[in-house]
């Protein structure tokens, strides 16, 4: 029986209760949507396989064979046709799959969390080997999915329960990307399209374009792929921030009359008092910003197949990308709030006025000597990503097939423009906040003075103010940093088909990993600007900057001020010469921590068993394994230590180690009847610590009775897990599913930062750093590091209904939908940052939101196509506990919008409308679970898309 006539088999005599099993009760229109349907006569097969599906229905149904087929639990996204993907973007692609969840960027869809874990634990595979790109603030283990465009790609599979034959690193999901082949299609095959994006907060016209080519030569033994995909992106982000909430005794405490009589004259000794709690809250510095980036991507893939005999085939790929960026921020804010007695700042405000919620939030007050900033930040960066990959696969006999495969993958991040430029007004007086009349998310600021004024402000060295000494001054900061990350892979696989039922396969591969971390800041420190050139004034250094559109501002707030000028303020103090003042070095105390190094070596072997069999009549499918690995890591950072120790203060130190992980898995397939299946899975899972973690700048200070040691732990153990799946999923007929999946995973190790009381010897670092300070390893120590922790168990069930509704009447029967529902629940045990480390708090897992639902609803009829998708996901969690004495941090719920249709004017012809968020929703963070007091708050806009597509 073909896959085709499988799926679409009768459904007479189809039993009630397996649909109640399949988890119908939560979806009752479903269900009578779906009995209707089952209850129709059905095609004879032969009619049905003469029936041509196109357009997303029939990506759709693809993605349906490619799951069903499966015995893993897979979801896939399958292109309908040659460079054409259902989706602009990756991400955005696979929020649509049951138990999948993304964050966007810019509004664009950046990172992913499956089942409740985050981008950390996603392991992602492009043609078979493991790759990493990053951009922007991302140096971990992430995988960002803004890299590429989706043109490049034909299809994308979400792997939620691991084979002994897939590589070990991951407790989310694998997720593979596949590009196009020329053994996909048959003879020439060209695609091209264009389209013009416009952003309606941004204001910038966006262009994106794309061309694929594929032939197939010799009677379809040799063929040739290429494509190449073309973008810019302008956005626009703004909002307002407060950099967190101190506690009011904080900093040193606010301007005490009793102190300081002079300069704290005009203070409310009742206010201060109130405003000195530990109980109160206030903003550490409070803004409007807004952010303006331009990026630009360029992607490339090539492949060439043969296939020189019925029995083998050799494939050849070839992917680049390059990713541009360019971030232009201001800032305008309160940076004294901030500042500690030594800087001039906090202990130096007085609080003549303020107002407290019930939660203890500071949301108004009047101050005077309040030092405030102007900032200029530019951040250019690029990402170059390029991979090959040979791949070779040969039947040696009917029964005994083998192949291998060889890739390199190298992910180049260089940011090497990251330049600030400052501007301060100290001791400012009626300086106000309000955030009484407009909600939390836009308060009333009032600076006290014209911020437009350039001659308000000052650039230069530390100033003497009346009543008070002035900080360091505004800085001029350059802090240029590179990442690479390197795979070189090999793998070699065999399987033997004993009979029809059994097949045994097996396998080993060898993977290096490379990640090197650089950074330069200014050797001579930041801050202590020098005295403004001769023949430079305010006016020539500075600029009048206007923004904030679109935002809900109180009437009376600055939306322009003056703001240093980059270009000349660079050309009047002559600061990328990296000589002098301005010189760079890898070496300053700041720099330390972004100079770095991890190796890893993976050598890894299986064993697996593919059977199928009837089992009291039922079809039985599925696979058992277990796969060995064993982790090599070496890690390096410099260590900051005593001068007994190393003259210069620090020493590049290298910590190496090595583990061994057996991970049996365990894949069940069992089919009650033809259009139903039960999956059932098991297996023990792991994935490597984040990078951050494992080579953190270190600092090892032994002065008398004081010996302390701050450091990353490059003797972490990976995070593990003991998983189990099951689920039940209906077929009624082609293109149509409901289903329903429970997981659960006791994660057994989990990672986080404390500070504890041990001996030097268990952090891991060489003897050689105590040298001449008089202690031992075995002396005890106060450790801030990274320790692994007990974790705890994770739990969810996914519910996914997916239907196109011809059964219903006239036109409607051209409507279709996708629903899906998830929710996961999980809390840990978070050790509180306590020298006893005993303290303990649960909470949920780190951004794990609880529910998440997608929906889209869809039109198809001859050349029209249209849909309209939501995406949902609560909030979570993305610090526990947080800084400032906060119990957590955490990012609010979002909802995204997007909608696309498309015209085809003949087969070749096609004309498409896409409007991605169209609510424009907000990306929110906050701090403490029960205030909830804001942190961030970001608009990006509504963006449009409107192309045309041909192909031949």
């Amino acid at each position: 029986m073909t896959c085709l006539n499988w799926m679409e088999s009768t459904a007479a005599g189809r039993r009630k209760v397996l649909l109640a099993a399949a988890g119908a009760g939560a979806m009752m229109w479903g269900q009578a949507a779906l009995a209707q349907t089952a209850s129709a006569p059905q095609n004879d097969p032969a009619e049905v396989e003469a029936v041509v599906v196109t357009g997303f229905r029939s990506s759709l149904e693809k993605a349906l064979e490619v799951k069903r087929a499966n015995t893993a639990a897979v979801d896939s996204i399958v292109a309908e046709d040659i460079a054409k993907f259902p989706d602009n973007n990756l991400a955005e692609a696979i929020q649509r799959v049951p138990g999948v969840a993304i964050t966007r960027d810019g509004g664009e869809g950046r990172n992913l969390s499956v089942r409740g874990l985050s981008e950390e634990f996603t392991r992602v595979r492009i043609n078979g080997v493991e790759a990493q790109a990053t951009t922007g603030s991302n140096r971990g283990r992430g995988f960002d999915f803004n890299v590429f465009a989706s043109e490049l790609f034909s299809q994308i599979d979400v792997r939620k329960t691991p084979s002994a034959d897939v590589e070990e690193g991951s407790l989310g999901a694998t997720v593979d990307l596949r590009t196009g082949h020329p053994f996909d299609y048959r003879g020439f095959k060209m695609a091209g399209s264009a389209k013009m994006g416009w952003n309606d907060l941004s204001k910038s016209y966006d262009p994106r374009m794309a061309l694929l080519v594929s032939n197939t030569f010799k009677d379809d033994t040799f063929g040739a792929l290429f494509s190449v995909a073309y973008s810019e992106r302008g956005t626009r982000q703004n909002g307002a921030s407060t950099g967190l909430w101190n506690q009011g005794n904080a900093d040193g405490g606010w301007c005490s009359v009793a102190a300081r009589p002079a300069l704290c004259a005009g203070a409310d000794a009742t206010d201060t008092a109130t405003a000195s709690l530990a109980t109160t809250r206030y903003p550490r510095f409070l803004r409007y910003q807004q952010y303006e980036l331009e990026t630009k991507r360029l992607g490339l893939t090539g492949s060439l197949q043969w296939r020189p005999t019925d029995r083998t085939e050799i494939t050849f790929d070839m992917l680049y990308s390059k990713f541009e960026g360019s971030r232009n921020e201001r800032q305008l804010e309160a940076i004294g709030f901030s500042r500690a007695a030594s800087q001039g700042g906090k202990p130096e405000i007085v609080v003549r006025d303020l107002v407290l919620d019930d939660k203890g939030t500071m949301v108004y007050g009047l101050f005077d000597n309040v030092d405030l900033r102007s900032e200029n930040y530019l951040d250019k960066y690029d990402t170059e990503f390029t991979q090959w990959t040979l791949n070779a696969k040969h039947k040696l006999t009917d029964k005994w097939s083998v192949k291998g495969l060889l890739g390199y993958v190298a992910n180049d991040f260089d940011n090497a423009l990251d330049y600030i430029a400052q501007m301060d007004r100290l001791n400012s007086d009626n300086y106000s906040f309000d955030f009484r009349p407009n909600g939390q998310y836009f308060p009333a600021i009032n600076y006290g003075f014209d911020v437009t004024d350039p001659n308000a402000w000052y650039i230069g060295p530390t100033q003497t103010v009346a009543g008070g000494t002035g900080p360091t001054g505004p800085d001029i900061r350059l802090r240029p940093n590179w990442n690479d990350n390197k795979y070189k892979v090999a793998q070699f696989d065999t399987e033997y088909e004993l009979n029809d039922h059994l097949t045994l396969k097996g396998g080993a591969n060898w993977k290096k990993y490379a990640f090197i971390g650089q950074g330069q800041r200014l050797a001579a420190g930041e801050g202590n600007i020098p005295v403004m050139p001769a023949g430079s004034t305010m006016t020539s250094l500075t600029e009048q900057w206007c923004g904030l559109q679109g935002l809900n501002l109180p009437a009376g707030t600055p939306v322009c001020w003056a703001s240093p000028n980059r270009d000349a303020i660079a050309k009047a103090y002559d600061i990328f010469s990296n000589s002098g003042r301005f010189a760079l070095s890898s070496t300053t105390s700041s720099a330390r921590g972004d100079n770095r190094r991890v190796n890893e070596e993976d050598k890894g072997a299986y064993v697996m068993a593919a059977f199928k069999f009837d089992a009291l009549g039922m079809p039985v499918r599925g696979d058992v394994g277990v796969r060995y690995v064993k982790t090599e890591q070496s890690s390096t950072f410099f260590a900051t230590v005593p001068t007994t120790v190393d003259p210069a203060g620090f020493q590049l130190t290298t910590v190496g180690r090595s583990y061994e992980d057996t991970l049996p898995s365990l894949n069940l397939v069992v089919e009650p009847r033809e259009d139903v299946i039960v999956r059932i899975g098991a297996a023990k899972v792991m994935s490597r610590p984040g990078l951050g973690s494992l080579s953190a700048a270190t600092n090892v200070s032994v002065a008398g009775g004081s010996r302390t040691v701050t450091t990353g732990n490059p003797m972490l153990e990976p995070y593990r897990a003991k998983t189990f799946d099951v689920a039940v999923e209906w077929y009624p007929k082609r293109g149509a599913i409901l289903s329903a999946a429970f997981f659960y995973k006791d994660i057994s190790t989990y990672i986080q930062n404390i500070t504890t009381l041990a001996p030097y010897s268990t952090t891991g670092l060489p003897a050689s750093l105590l040298q001449g300070t008089g202690v031992t390893v075995d002396d005890q120590f106060t450790i801030s590091n990274v320790i692994n922790t007990p974790g705890g168990p994770l739990k969810g069930v996914e519910l996914n209904y997916q239907q196109p509704l011809t059964f219903l009447p006239w036109k409607l029967k051209n409507f279709g939908v996708l629903l899906n529902y998830t929710f996961v629940d999980s809390k840990i045990d978070y050790f509180l940052t306590t020298t006893a480390g005993a303290a303990t708090v649960s909470r949920d897992l780190l951004n794990l939101s609880k529910n998440a639902y997608n929906g889209t609803l869809y039109y198809e009829e001859g050349p029209v196509q249209a849909r309209i998708s939501l995406a949902h996901r609560d909030k979570y969690l993305t610090a526990v506990p947080s800084s400032y004495n906060v119990d957590v941090s955490g990012r609010k719920p979002t909802t995204f919008v997007d909608f696309s249709a498309s015209y085809r004017i003949n087969d070749a012809l096609t004309f498409s409308v896409e409007g991605l968020n169209l609510t424009n929703e907000k990306d929110i963070t906050y701090s403490d679970s029960t205030a909830e007091r804001l942190s961030d708050y970001f608009q990006s806009g509504r963006q449009y898309f409107v192309g045309v597509r041909y192909s031949f």
